[in-house]
């Protein structure tokens, strides 16, 4: 059941055995997972079906830095799907380095192995409908095993794996379950505001929520799950109840602490001396039919013995606004994505990005146009490139029934790609989020958005893209060549976050390190849990949906078998 309480104006009091607040990825498989085992779930959304720029601006921080963090209103959305409505559909895991504790990430420590979490992968990837849980082109039939021909990997290793999500939208994707599941209520429309705890049981009781319309909405449950994006919900932990009066995970001060992000961009070209057509430079597709992209990364051990943050990297396309580049394809698309249709072909984030608007956290933007003129004359001198790119990529991409094109690659004239990277942002205590003063319409503070990245960061990048130069060059394929002489300043005019929200009420064994303890539960509220990307405790090469399904399912599980334990305790004790 799907129901739009939007304008009721009356108080409500719902029970159920599992709340869940958001209505994202994690919240929606949370919640399938749980009415699957047998739980009544209710599952709340402050948004409704489609895009409302009045309740999108409940999101809005009271202050960011604009050159170094994007606006929430590009970067998360507030209605059913979450920000799965605006993503591209790239899934892909955190690696087993990203759970060793190195000196490289401050012995950030998870209280769970890489093991532990990877046992979720599988399903995870059932959810995004992203074939098997395999992220190593080695270990599927029919695919090449690396890049480049002639490429060995080694330290280097250029057979690594991410894959594309058949849906992008778990609100399309899921609506008919969520609408016939007879044991989930979905309720838009309804923004939790404050968690509310018992001080003599030291748990949660209940939430305090309110409809668009300004009616009051209480919800008790016997479990509660905190699912409202990576700042959203460590917002609502400040904002709650906790025993003793303080939000619930705060007794640590950790709360809203190591806010990361990733280090992503392009610094530098490569230049490969093998025979072009050889180079696998776009999308592929698998056995299943799935999509998938080939990358540049680095061995375990090699990361640990060079105290190297984790980093990936894969060839891409030139700048679009460049002209330069001689490409009719990428003037074409360059050209409708500045047309007014261009709002309905791209995330808005990614549309400005690709037409030279610089939105930090986005790998692309801050060029200048050529002019649309020089565009033009592209498409004029290589017509039979542009016209077959159009019929190609068209139809996989917008006529498609089912899985369709994730994006596109054309490939470079004298084997040279620019190298996008995407790296792991370092945790540091003092990149973090806080309340403010100033209050949103519903009356909740907004945040303080403070994200900082350090020199290890910008030396990690640097170092990464030497190593790569090296094995290039080592096996005699190639070499990079830097887009700019200060290669450290390069890195540091692409720092910027706010997509991939990181860090902020992390994991941790101990109350005194954390937020949340191995299990996701609040330090000291056994009863409510936050599963989103603000329980990571690193940031890894990846980003953070797929990870946050695999988290959302390992969740469910153990809500059903702590419910189910609570259940066979009071019927023994009721004998």
């Amino acid at each position: 059941m799907i129901e739009d309480l939007g304008a009721v104006t009356s108080s409500l009091r719902l029970e159920c055995d599992v709340a869940v607040v958001g209505a994202g990825p994690g919240g929606i498989v949370l919640a399938l997972e749980c009415a699957s085992r047998g739980l009544n779930v209710v599952l709340l959304e402050s948004g409704g079906d489609a895009f409302e720029p009045d309740l999108q601006d409940l999101s809005e921080a009271a202050s960011l830095d604009a050159a170094m963090h994007a606006p929430l209103s590009l970067a998360i959305r507030r209605q059913i799907g979450g920000t799965s409505v605006i993503w591209g559909g790239r899934c892909v895991p955190y690696d087993p380095v990203d759970f060793d504790v190195r000196d490289a990430a401050c012995g950030a420590s998870w209280p769970i192995t890489y093991n532990e979490i990877a046992g979720y992968f599988q399903a995870s990837c059932d959810w995004f409908a992203c074939g098997r849980a395999v992220f190593d082109a080695g270990e599927i039939p029919g695919l090449p095993p690396s890049i480049i021909p002639g490429f060995h990997d080694g330290e280097v290793r250029a057979s690594s794996l991410e894959r594309w999500s058949l849906p992008t939208n778990f609100g399309t994707l899921y609506r008919t379950r969520l609408l016939t599941d007879p044991r989930i209520r979905v309720y838009s429309h309804v923004t939790c505001q404050r968690v509310i705890c018992d001080d003599e049981s030291s748990r949660a009781s209940r939430l305090e929520c309110v409809t668009a319309a300004g009616a009051r909405i209480e919800v008790g449950a016997r479990s509660f799950v905190v699912a409202a994006g990576g700042l959203e919900s460590t917002r609502l932990l400040m904002t709650s109840r906790g025993p003793g009066g303080g939000p619930p995970g705060g007794q640590s001060d950790k709360l809203g602490r190591f806010y990361m992000a990733h280090t992503e961009g392009v610094i530098a070209a490569v230049r490969l001396c093998t025979p072009s057509k050889g180079t696998i430079y776009g999308y592929e597709q698998d056995i299943d039919g799935v999509y998938v992209r080939r990358r540049f990364t680095f061995s375990r051990e090699f990361l640990r013995r060079e105290g190297l943050p984790n980093i990936a990297g894969w060839l891409t396309n030139p700048e679009l606004p460049d002209a330069r580049h001689d490409s009719g394809p990428l003037s074409f698309v360059y050209l409708t994505l500045k047309s007014p249709a261009g709002r309905f072909l791209a995330p808005d984030a990614q549309r400005l990005s690709l037409t030279g608007e610089r939105v930090p956290g986005a790998p692309y933007g801050g060029v200048e146009s050529t002019g649309a003129l020089s565009h033009l004359g592209n498409m004029g001198r290589h017509p039979v490139d542009t016209l077959r790119f159009i019929g190609d990529f068209g139809p996989r991409r917008f006529l498609a029934r089912g899985r369709r094109a994730p994006g596109f690659f054309v490939r470079q004239p004298g084997n040279v790609y620019p190298l996008q990277y995407h790296g792991e942002h370092l945790p540091h205590p003092e990149s973090r989020v806080a309340l403010s003063e100033q209050l949103d319409a519903t009356g909740r503070p907004r945040l303080d958005i403070d994200l900082r990245f350090s020199d290890a960061d910008v030396e990690g990048v640097v170092r990464a893209h030497e190593a790569w130069d090296r094995a290039l060059r080592d096996q005699g394929v190639g070499c990079l060549e830097y887009l700019q002489a200060d290669r450290h300043d390069a890195v540091r005019n692409r720092l910027g976050g706010g997509f991939h929200q990181v860090g902020t009420t992390r994991m941790s064994a101990h109350p005194r390190d954390g937020v949340v303890g191995p299990n996701l539960a609040v330090h000291g509220v056994d009863n409510l849990h936050v599963v989103s990307s603000s329980v990571f405790v690193t940031s890894g090469q990846a980003n953070s949906t797929f990870m946050i399904v695999a988290f959302a399912v390992r969740l469910a599980e153990h809500l059903v078998d702590d419910l189910h334990r609570q259940h066979s305790l009071a019927a023994t004790g009721s004998r």
